[in-house]
């Protein structure tokens, strides 16, 4: 019974002394798609759509209908339009400004 008792507790002082995680744990999903009702992204989802594909200084030029496109900075500082489907959330078209 003793024996017992002393495995016990030698088992819950080991317990006690395993490493606690002190920051939750990331698992990097990102549920928020931002659609709005007519199943749109939103004008500011579409900016970080572009940013994520390389572009910097991105500015809105036009968010409304089915495309919104961008001005964004790509290599060297040159400006570009680019064209982001507002419905699938993705790029479909980049244009050099001359």
């Amino acid at each position: 019974m003793i024996k017992m008792m002393m495995a016990a507790a030698g088992l819950s002082i080991g317990l006690l002394m395993m490493p606690v995680a002190t920051t939750p744990a990331k698992a990097g999903i990102n549920i928020d798609i931002n659609v709005d009702g007519q199943g749109r992204i939103s004008c500011n989802r579409g900016r970080k759509i572009v940013q994520n594909n390389g572009f910097w200084d991105v500015r809105a030029r036009k968010c409304g209908g089915r495309y919104y496109q961008y001005f964004g900075r790509r290599n060297k500082g040159r400006t570009f339009i680019i064209t982001v489907d507002a419905k699938r959330a993705y790029i479909t078209d980049v244009r050099r400004i001359y």
